[in-house]
């Protein structure tokens, strides 16, 4: 099917194509009104040297910075297993519980640092911001009784965000759209292949 042929195909039925773009739309607008304003709140630590394991030298060599930001993915790993989050759930008296708390909470390394950011996502800004705090307190306390290392250093706290980080239906709706625009077109050429080949 040539270009022309095609534009002919969807002029043909231009309203069955933009009443499916606009019922994409609009969905996905009414679902981002009924869905709960969601916050992230960020705490930001750092690996550190140990000085019990420097002896006290200051700064790093390239080896212990490249042993660091590997600790540091290392960290990121051990941080979301299930003992660490389930101290956190503890902590905060099961309010949000455990399996709640594994699709709020996210840990990962920042690239090429040696930082940890914690980032929590909740439908309170204060709560995601306490949230952020506790578990990097846990996770300095998890370092020191379990893992025998002293190196996490709390550098940014976590404070209470306040603008929401989702959902974006703006978002939302220029993505129904144009996958609406897809589909639409998508339906009148298979509707319309037995005719072309005739």
């Amino acid at each position: 099917m040539d270009y022309a042929r095609l534009l002919a195909v969807i002029n043909a039925r231009l309203f069955l194509v933009l009443a499916t773009v606009m019922l994409a739309v609009l969905a996905a607008g009414a679902t981002g009104l009924v869905m709960p304003v969601k916050y992230q709140a960020r705490a930001v630590l750092m690996i550190k040297p140990d000085d019990n394991m420097t002896g006290g030298a200051p700064g790093m060599d390239y080896n212990s910075l490249m042993m660091y930001r590997q600790l540091a993915r290392t960290y990121s790993e051990l941080a979301t297993s299930q003992p660490v989050l389930r101290e956190l759930a503890d902590h905060l008296n099961h309010h949000p519980g455990l399996g709640e708390l594994e699709h709020m909470v996210k840990v990962r390394k920042v690239k090429d640092l040696e930082l940890l950011e914690i980032v929590v996502t909740d439908t309170t800004p204060r709560r995601a911001a306490h949230i952020a705090n506790s578990f990097a307190d846990i996770l300095q306390q998890q370092e020191r009784e379990n893992w025998r290392m002293n190196n996490l250093q709390m550098i940014t706290p976590a404070l209470p965000p306040g603008n929401p980080a989702g959902p974006n239906i703006i978002l939302a709706m220029l993505v129904a759209g144009m996958a609406g625009l897809f589909a639409a077109v998508l339906i009148v050429l298979i509707a319309d292949y037995p005719v072309s080949k005739r």
